[in-house]
This record gives structure tokens, sequence and C-alpha cells, in this order.
């Protein structure tokens, strides 16, 4: 654009050349080592045209012709390497605005901090002008996630590990402090136009240091002054909306037309956009790469965002079509905004020039939406352009509705379905990602309804239906209430939470699981259901999410004083490996907690989201390797692979809680796009035991089976691990060798061993049979946790666990891991039990009681108090095992606490004095007929059902819990379940034999679909599902059992869990 600065880079066979740049004013120049390149910088002119650029050295010579405009022919509609510029919406046309009405004041008015607004408001017109900086200047997220600072090295981590750096942002100096070491960098000022002086220079594409590392310092400072200028914008809208002032509209005026300059710049521009984030720090090659003469333009602008990143164009275009409609009434009529811009240099003559240009800002980002330039998480695409469309007060926006319905990354049309498991928990981490995807499933109701009602007959329910699924919307509601732990916090599920450092959680508010606001639109929208209003006002209990495949258990209180969960589930995005992961919080408090969201995304997959730091069991398979894939993998449903599992059962008795789970590790095939099943396969049993007092303990037995290599992690409390009576031996390296040094990647014996190479200071425990050890809270000695280990391999070792970035005196916690790890092709046991407390311990004994098979075990736990409790587990076998205290077990669970009997799924249960026979402990019905929408099904063969227990499908282990209950013959019951049996629909792209393709997303990680049906709507014709997959994130792939007879491209489809003739499994408690 005239005007406006670039990098200009020229390589030489011989000494610097000599230029013909005229009229183009050179700035500054130098040599760059890095690039082998001698770099130009230089300043276009105010006369627009096409310019010759010449260099020549040593008798060659090169030129280039430079084409420069002015804004308003930037605007100008034009047809280039056969695409549409500007990519602004609806292509091809000049802009007509037809708003006649404010449209967005229904939106709620945020709080002003008067505080954060003051230098906003005594700054001048040109201040304000100047503190968005020009596009053409790069911009990035991170200055570096690897080395830090070039003065103190990783140190600055200690700060943070995003964005540790130290800015004043008021007015812009493109300066960064570094917190720990307190140097300053770059050491030139591009405020200047000095790009090359002293020892850190950095142009704006980053300072180089003498071995190669890129830290990107004047690019993120410049990602920080774009992402600070929307705060200001949003602070005096809301000034506005509670009392208009001009003077302060004028001001808002200034800043919205000097923000609509930059981003119709990059509509027509597209090589100055933000371009996407690398997640690490990434070097430009030569420049910002000229996406519009790619071979297919379009498609490059794929997650290259605008003057912002990809993923913050919804929210912006959102906050700033707010701001628009909140000046528009005066906007239009204003004639000192005109003159006080014109002062600026924006060529603009009259009150109707500023709408324009303004109206054209909003409708080129709808237009990056649509061109997939602002992929953001979901739904917010979807926010974004129904907000920009309902600002701009389109009537005509039906091609971006339609695009919004059926090609946009939300695919609204099965959105309510697709994106949510039916138990109503998104796809994603819980906590603020999960979070998102409800919000915004009710805000975009709101949003349509309202588009609706402003345009009935452009926008009719017949071509754009509601987004509310009747089989999921209850659910929706309810899942986030039922994954809170303690009332206080969120269930750590990926990249959910920070619970790194364990602090107490009293001094968290009681955790709200939806806004107030997004319950209210629920309430409105879904009616009121007098089940989920008592439920409110009744104990949780243990609660199981069986879509995601989440399982917690709690003692009675509301809320819980105690509770522990179990993941045996999976989900596409923001993974970790914590495949059985267990977590445990008692007396206000994480006593064994995840990690939650990394620190940084340079160390997510060798540590946060590492197999090894969590709670779990895991094996090594010695050619089963974690996938290497790119940050922009067109498939990011693929990271952080482990497995899925099934919830086999649950026993629930007064103070004593038990679920069962199994899970076999998964893997993708990358050369055939398949997912398959490697041979490894776990086992584990969780009991949540009350002992005296508020007392609690829980047993915790798992079983390893497959792979060379098993291994059992348990991190603890953050502090220390000490044990008595063990003799210990330190040792070099870390917990992935003894040649291993922290941190040291390239020598592992396995990829597996990412984590465990940055675990230091490991000590052998030369142990042997049953032991004992306790963990000390560093922030609280009062608080231990201790284990009873009753039978493990021997040896274990214990490692220091800090985070990967930086060293470990600069990391924000501490733990001691006990790890422990088998080598051999048989099954491994470890059956451990932990009690964590704040005073006295209140167990007195903890024992294993052994088993004539070695897979079962049985546990007895005494009191202080003398209470007793003997649990006794035979996993995976029928056949009767006797324990050593004369117990008989044919299978399942069982209790003895007290003296009192409970079990599940046992056929029989015999003791020294008196053998039960239960032939009716597993039952196996079959489904005569069923009703998707009401979630019904009626079955033949059941006994002693009742409404709150549990049934699971036998072809794919799917746990549904009893709602109600009615009974229609002997042995046939009509039974209402949980959750709905649809798992997503979609419309059929292609038939191929067997193989059906799909246009919709449907989850398909680690087998999610194998074994389920995929059912045509239209007739409730279906056939197997053999196996599923997903090519990218907008189609699946089916393999069926057989070819699917008459279907074909446009029919609507569904897989489900279970349809008429299959099995259907039930244990009653006894």
């Amino acid at each position: 654009m005239t005007g406006r600065s670039f990098r200009l880079p020229v390589q030489t066979p011989g000494p610097e050349p000599q230029l013909q740049f005229a009229p183009f004013q050179v700035i500054d120049h130098r040599f760059s080592p890095s690039d082998d390149a001698f770099m130009y910088y230089l300043r276009a002119p105010q006369t627009s045209g096409d310019y010759t650029l010449s260099a020549e050295c040593s008798g060659q010579s090169d030129a280039l012709v430079v084409q420069v405009r002015t804004l308003e022919e930037l605007r100008q509609c034009n047809r280039y390497n056969g695409a549409e510029w500007p990519r602004r919406w609806p292509l091809g046309c000049d802009w007509d605005s037809t708003k006649s009405a404010q449209t967005l004041q229904d939106t709620p008015v945020r709080q002003v901090n008067m505080e954060t607004l003051r230098w906003w408001l005594e700054q001048d017109d040109a201040t304000l002008w100047r503190q968005l900086p020009e596009a053409e200047g790069p911009r990035a997220h991170y200055v570096n996630v690897h080395q830090g600072c070039p003065g103190c090295g990783t140190a600055i981590f200690a700060h943070h590990g995003y964005y540790p750096w130290v800015r004043n942002l008021h007015p812009a100096d493109l300066r960064s402090e570094c917190p720990n070491c307190r140097a300053t960098f770059p050491s030139n000022d591009l405020r200047t136009g000095d790009f090359s002086s002293g020892e850190y220079a950095d142009d704006g594409f980053g300072y180089f240091d003498r071995d190669g590392h890129l830290f990107l310092f004047a690019a993120a400072y410049r990602r920080d002054l774009v992402n600070l200028y929307n705060s200001p914008i949003d602070q005096l809208t809301s000034l506005l909306r509670t009392e208009f002032e001009p003077q302060i509209a004028r001001r808002l005026g200034i800043m919205l037309l000097r923000y609509a300059s930059e981003v119709l710049n990059l509509a027509a521009i597209p090589q100055f956009r933000h371009g996407p984030s690398q997640e690490v720090e990434t070097a430009w090659d030569w420049g910002q790469p000229d996406w519009s003469s790619d071979p297919n333009p379009i498609a490059s602008l794929f997650r290259k965002g605008m003057l912002r990143y990809a993923i913050d164009i919804p929210t912006i275009g959102a906050s700033l079509a707010l701001a628009y409609d909140t000046l528009w009434p005066w906007l239009k009529e204003d004639r000192e905004l005109v003159a006080r811009a014109q002062a600026l240099g924006l060529a603009i003559a009259r009150p109707a020039d500023a709408v324009y240009l303004i109206e054209e800002m909003l409708a080129s980002l709808l237009q990056c939406l649509l061109d997939g330039g602002g992929l953001s998480n979901l739904p917010r695409v979807s926010e974004g352009a129904l907000t920009l469309i309902r600002g701009l007060d389109r009537p005509d926006a039906q091609d971006a509705l339609e695009w919004l319905y059926d090609r946009g990354p939300e695919k609204l049309r099965g959105f309510g379905t697709n994106d949510f498991f039916p138990c109503g928990t998104p796809p994603e981490a819980t906590g603020g990602y999960n979070d998102t995807h409800t919000r915004g499933l009710f805000a975009l109701e709101y949003q349509l309804r309202q588009l609706r009602q402003r345009h009935p007959q452009a926008y009719p329910e017949a071509l754009f239906p509601s987004l509310l699924d009747s089989s999921r919307g209850r659910r929706i509601v309810q899942a986030p209430g039922e994954l809170a732990l303690l009332g206080r916090i969120p269930f750590h599920f990926g990249d959910g939470g920070s619970s790194g450092v364990q602090t107490p959680l009293h001094d968290r508010p009681p955790l709200e699981p939806l806004p107030a606001a997004t319950k209210a639109l629920a309430d409105e929208y879904l009616g009121d259901d007098p089940l989920v209003e008592s439920a409110r006002q009744k104990p949780l209990g243990n609660t199981v999410l069986d879509g995601v495949g989440i399982a917690i258990l709690r003692t009675g209180e509301m809320p819980e004083r105690a509770a522990a969960g179990i993941v045996y589930g999976d989900a596409p995005y923001h993974r970790h490996m914590d495949l059985l992961d267990v977590q445990l919080y008692a007396y206000d408090r994480p006593f064994i907690s995840d990690l939650g969201y990394p620190q940084s995304w340079a160390s997510v997959h060798c540590w946060e989201g590492h197999w090894a730091t969590h709670n779990s069991v895991w094996s090594v398979a010695p050619d089963l390797h974690p996938l290497e894939l790119p940050f922009d993998t067109p498939q990011p449903f693929l990271k952080a692979i482990a497995g899925r599992g099934r919830l086999v059962r649950i026993l629930s008795s007064e103070g004593l809680q038990v679920a069962e789970v199994e899970a076999e590790r998964w893997a993708w095939n990358p050369a055939e796009q398949r997912w398959y099943r490697p041979g490894i396969y776990f086992r584990r049993l969780i009991a949540l035991v009350e002992t005296d007092g508020q007392g609690v303990a829980l047993i915790d037995l798992a079983r390893v089976a497959g792979g060379a290599e098993h291994w059992r992690i348990c991190r603890g409390l953050e502090g220390e691990f000490a044990v008595q009576g063990i003799e210990s031996e330190k040792l070099s390296g870390t917990a992935a060798g003894p040649g291993v040094e922290r941190g040291q990647l390239d020598r592992l014996a396995h990829p597996d061993h990412a984590a465990l190479a940055y675990m230091d200071q490991p000590t052998q425990l030369k142990t042997t049979g049953a032991w004992r050890g306790t963990w000390t809270s560093c922030h609280d000695p009062a608080a231990k946790l201790d284990l009873h280990a009753l039978r493990a391999p021997n040896g274990a070792l214990t490692a220091r666990a800090t985070a990967a970035m930086g060293t470990p005196d600069q990391s924000g916690y501490t733990y001691r891991t006990l790890l422990w790890r088998r080598e051999t092709e048989e099954t491994s046991c470890f059956d451990l039990v932990f009690e964590p407390r704040l005073g006295p311990a209140t167990l007195s004994r903890a024992e294993a009681v052994p088993a004539s098979d070695p897979d079962a075990i049985g546990v007895r736990i005494e009191t202080r108090a003398g209470r007793e409790l003997t649990l006794y587990w035979h996993p995976q076998s029928r056949e009767p095992t006797r324990y050593a205290d004369g117990t008989e077990l044919s299978g399942g669970i069982a209790a003895c606490i007290d003296g009192e009997w409970c079990s599940t799924g046992a056929a029989t249960v015999q003791t020294r004095t008196r053998r039960n026979h239960f032939p009716r402990a597993r039952q196996i019905a079959t489904i005569t007929a069923l009703d998707r929408d009401t979630s019904t099904v009626e079955v033949a063969g059941l006994s002693q059902i009742a409404t709150g227990d549990r049934v699971r499908i036998r072809s794919t282990g799917r746990n549904y819990r009893v709602v109600a209950v009615a009974a229609l013959a002997e042995s046939s019951h009509r039974l209402t379940l949980d959750l709905s049996s649809i798992l997503g629909k979609a419309r059929i792209a292609a038939v191929c034999g067997s193989e059906v393709e799909l246009d919709f997303f449907l989850p398909t990680r680690t087998g999610y679909l194998h074994s389920t049906r995929l059912e045509r709507a239209s007739d409730g014709t279906w056939q197997p599902i053999v196996e599923a997959a997903n090519p990218d994130m907008d189609r699946t792939v089916v393999e069926l059992a057989s070819p699917p007879q008459g279907w074909s491209a446009g029919d609507w489809v569904r897989a489900v869990a279970y349809t008429v003739g299959d099995a259907i499994e039930f244990e009653p408690a006894k």
C-alpha cells in the first residue's frame, strides 16, 4: 500500500549490489548471514503505480515489478490468479449497505474498567492511530519457547512458558524486557527506522543468535499491540452503550477506521496476514509469502487470519461489529469524525464513506471466515459469522448461512449432535475448551433465532433449522456439573485445568458448571425437566459419562467431601495420553491430580500430555512409536494417542463405591489410514472407601498384559516421598535410564520414554513384598498421602518430576514420582491402597488376600476405630477362584463391609460359613424394539432390573443407566436409558462397495465407531461398522460389513450404538 515500509532481500554472487530503487526510500540496509542476503528496508511512494526495482552486481542484474496501490484502489474488485479480490463478502461486488437499524444492542453490556481505559482517553488522534501497527510488520505468537532469553536462557520460563516477556505497550516502543535478567531486546529501535544496529538486532523478522536460534522480539511485540487494540474498542463500546457521548464516540470511530484501513489492506494483499501459528518459533522464508499467487490461492489462506491470528478472527469480528452497531446511528451523520480522519491521512469525504469503510472491514472479516482463514475453537467461527451478518443487517447472506450449515468447520446442520458425545460432553478438554462448545451451542441458537426474527423470509427454519438435538440437549446442560469434583473444580481431562501446583481449593469459589446466561437460554429453549430439577437438589453421587469415558466416585454429601475419577475413553482434540488416569480429591484439595494445561506447546508432547506424567499404567511395544505430526496437520485428532476402554461394572454400597474398567491401546496406521489394536490390554479397579470420621481410602488395582515393558506411574502429592526400612540407591541419569540425562530425547531406548527423560535424581527402592511409603505436601506438611503397596513387581523407582521447560529449579512445582517397570510377556499386577489425610492415619491395616487365580486379589483394610472391609476382585474369568481367607468368588466383585456382603457380576460368593449362588448374576437380553427419540428400548430376558441400575451393549461395551422401567410381560421390560443411542449423523458423499464416505466429521479416534451400526434415516436399514476413520476434519469414511443396498449420495445416515436384535447385558447388585 502507498507509504508503507517492507523488507526486500537481495542475493548476490559478490559484494553489495548497485541498486535502482527510486522512487522507493531506502530506510536502512544490512547483510544477513543467516539468509546469505542483503536486506533492504524500503518505504513505498505515496503515488500508486507499477514500479520496477533492479539490482546489479559483478555484471549480473535482476529486476522485479512492485505494485503500489492506494487504499481506495485496493477496495476495487478485480480478478487475479483465478480468484476474486479483495476477499470481501459478497465477492466480486461493489459494497452496498443494507443496514437500517441497530441489531446487536441485545448483547449484554460489559463492565468498564476506567483504569485500563484512562490512557486511551488521554491520547490524541495521531497516537491512537499509530498504536495499531501496520499490517506489513510480521506478527508471531512467541519469542522463543526453546532457548528462552538470549541473556539468561531458560530461566525466563519460571515466569511463564508462553508469554514471559515484560512490555510497555502504552505507547508502543517495540522493546521486550526479560523478567529474570532484566535485559531488553532488541538492540535496535524500529520506531526510528533502525533495522540493524547493536548486538541483538531484530529487523521485524527476528534475531538469530550464533547457533542459529531465532528470537521473534518485534513480531511477538506487534502481536501484543494488535491484541491490545481490541480492549479499548470493547471498553469504549460499553461506555457509549451506558451513556452516549459524542467525543467518546469519535475516539472509538477513529480506532474503527484505523482498524478498517489495515483489514482492507489485508483483504487485497494477503501476504501480510498473520499467518498460521507455528506453536514454536519459526523463521519466515525470506519474507511473508504471496499466498495470492499460489496455485490455489484460497486454499492457501486457510488458518492465515488477518491482522490477528486465525483463532481470534471470530471474536474480533464480533467485537468490531458490536462497536459499529453502537456507533451506527450517529456515525452516518457526524462530519467532525470525517475531518479528523482526513487529518490522519484517510481519504474519506463524507460520513457515508466512514460507514462504508467500516462495513467493508466487517464484510472482509466475514469472508476471512468463509475462506477458512479464521479457523478457531468450535463453534466460534459460526458465532462470529452470525454476529457479523446481524451487525451488517444483511437479508441476503443465504450463501454464508449455507456455508455455515453444510461446509464450515461446525457444519451446523449436524452440530448439535456431532459436536457432543451422547453424555453431553464436547470433544475436547474439560474446562475452558469444552465450555466454549457448550456455551457456544446456546449462543448460536440465540443468534439464529434473532436473525430469523429480523429477516423471517430470508432465513426460514425450514432451510436453517434449530441446532438443538432432543437426544443431547438436556445432557449437554447436565454434563459440566457431573464432572465437578468437591463442587470446586472440574475433573481434568486433556489440556483442561491447571493443577500442576497442588494448592487447597477452599479459596476457590463454588464451581458454576454453566454461565448464568447459558443456563437461562437452555431453560428457555429446552423447557423444564422435573427429573433434572429434582436432581439439582440432591447429592451428585457417582457419575458416569460414558460417551467421553469418565467415571467419578463420590461420597454422599452435597457437595461430596471426597471423590475419585478415572478416564477410560477418548476424544478428538486437546488430548493427553491419559488412558486410565486416576485423580483423587479429599479434604478440599487434590491428592492425586493431572498436570492439565501445558506450560508450552513445545513441551506438551513430551511432558504434560505424555503417559508417564499421569497416574496410570502403560505398556511399551518395541515396534509401536508415537506419531510425528506437523503442527498444521490436517488430522490434529491424531495427537497424543493412547487407547480406549469401557466401563465393566459399578458397585455402590454404604461407605463403598467401586468402578471396574478395561481398556486397550489403539494405534494409527498412516500408510493405510486406519485404526488398529496392537494387542496391549489394561484392566483397573478403583474403590473409594469411607473409613473413620471424614477419612477415606482409595483401593487401586491394575493389570497390564501385552507389549514388552509394563509401567505403573504415580506422582502423588506435590512434595517429597519417604519410605522406612527399605534400602535405596541413588542412580545416575533419569527415569529413562542411567545413560540419559535430563532432556536428552535423542538418547532414548524407545520414543515412548520421552517424559521419563525429564524425571531426574532417580532413586532405586529395593522393595520386596508389601511395603509402605508417604508423600508429604510441600504446601502443607499436614497433608499426606500414604501408599500401601500390597502387590507389585520387586524394586520401585522414584524420581524428581518438574516442568520440562527450563531447569528443575525454575519449575513451578516439584513432585517425587513413583514408578514400577517390568519387562515381561506375562500379566503384571499392581495392587495399591492410598490414604489421603490431614492428621493421623485412619487405616490400621491394609493387606492383600491372595487368590488361586494370580490375576485375582482380595484387599482387606481395617480402621483404627474398628471398621473392617474386604474387597474381592476376580477380573476376566468366570471360573471360581479361592482366596486365602476361604472366600470363593466366580468372577465380578464382592465386598464384606463390617459383616455385610454385597456383590455384582459374581455367579457365586462363598464364605467360610455360607454359599451364595446367583444364577441371574449375569443376564443377557435381546433388544426387541426401540425409540431413538426417547432413548427407550424394549428387552426380553431380564429380571430384577430397576431404576438406577446400569446395562451395557454387549457388542461395544457402551454403558447406560436405567432412568425408568416399565414391565411389559414376563421377563420383558421397556427401559428408558440416560443417553441417546445416536452417536452422530451425516450425509452420504459417496458409496463404493462396502465403503461409505460421509461429508460430516464423526469422531472415529481409537475405534470409537468400530462395531457400531450405520443406519439410514429414511427407512432404518443398517449395516455393522467394521472400521471407521477421518481423512481430515471434514469427513468420515466407514467400512461396513457388506455393501448397503440402495444407499446413495445425499442420503442421511446416523451412527448408532445398537439396534433391534443386539444383546444387552445386566449385572444386578446383590
